[in-house]
């Protein structure tokens, strides 16, 4: 945020400097004398900003926002279906589990549970390994594997949050070498175009920094979306894994 903050203040300062700048030409009658002798060369810059001008002209850093944009809309559309409750923790999956568990069949219990990726078969999994054990040894070995998956969980989603956060940071990239641009511009450029050279590159320097708060603020959005279920997951795993737990501590059917 301080590192931003910074950032803003060059490019304020920097508008400023440049918008005095444009005000001494306009006060120079040498400068409006040779405004008026020789025109702006023609096709020097475009009429009117449309979209593909806008794309063209935002750089390389504009086409990595662009890539990223659609990596990330992939990815949302994965996650969309894919880390949700019933994935995740299947309505029937403990029904079945205890009904086996209570009738003493222990290995058709770890069977149907094994080769299963979701992550109540995992937890219940890890605690019929540790079936005849104490209780606490149980809880221990179900709880490991609790976290194994949410951790694993955290992590898919992790993802869209540091698009987030790095989005509006090449943006504000962009836009600084945009200024770059528009301060050669009055450094090299002849009095004839230097205005209008200017006032384009800071046009264009702000395109990226649009790019990046466009593609960031539905991936935050999103990320606290995928939040909220991610903890509901892990709320509904722990409430059906006690279940399980004092199941097998009671040591129902065995």
């Amino acid at each position: 945020m301080r590192w931003s903050l910074l950032a803003a203040g060059i490019l304020l300062a920097g508008v400023l400097c440049a918008a005095r700048v444009a005000e001494a030409q306009e006060s120079d009658p040498s400068a409006t004398e040779e405004v008026v002798v020789t025109p702006v060369a023609e096709g020097a810059h475009p009429e009117q900003l449309t979209l593909a001008v806008m794309i063209r002209e935002g750089g390389g850093i504009l086409y990595i926002i662009i890539g990223l944009s659609v990596i990330t809309f992939i990815m949302l559309i994965y996650f969309f279906f894919t880390i949700t409750p019933a994935r995740e923790v299947p309505p029937n999956l403990l029904k079945r589990a205890l009904s086996q568990i209570r009738a003493g069949d222990l290995r058709g219990a770890y069977q149907m549970c094994d080769g299963r990726d979701e992550l109540l078969a995992n937890v219940i999994k890890s605690g019929l390994k540790m079936a005849g054990h104490d209780r606490y040894v149980i809880q221990e070995a179900m709880e490991s594997e609790g976290e194994r998956g949410a951790a694993a969980l955290w992590q898919r989603i992790s993802y869209i949050n540091n698009v987030g956060v790095i989005a509006p940071l090449l943006g504000l990239l962009g836009t600084v070498w945009g200024m770059m641009r528009a301060f050669g511009a009055i450094a090299f450029d002849d009095a004839q175009s230097r205005a209008l050279s200017m006032a384009y590159s800071v046009s264009m320097a702000m395109i990226t920094t649009a790019a990046g708060l466009l593609l960031a603020i539905p991936a935050l959005l999103a990320y606290y979306y995928f939040r909220g279920r991610v903890i509901k997951i892990i709320a509904e795993v722990e409430a059906q894994a006690s279940e399980v737990v004092e199941a097998l501590s009671r040591g129902e059917g065995i």
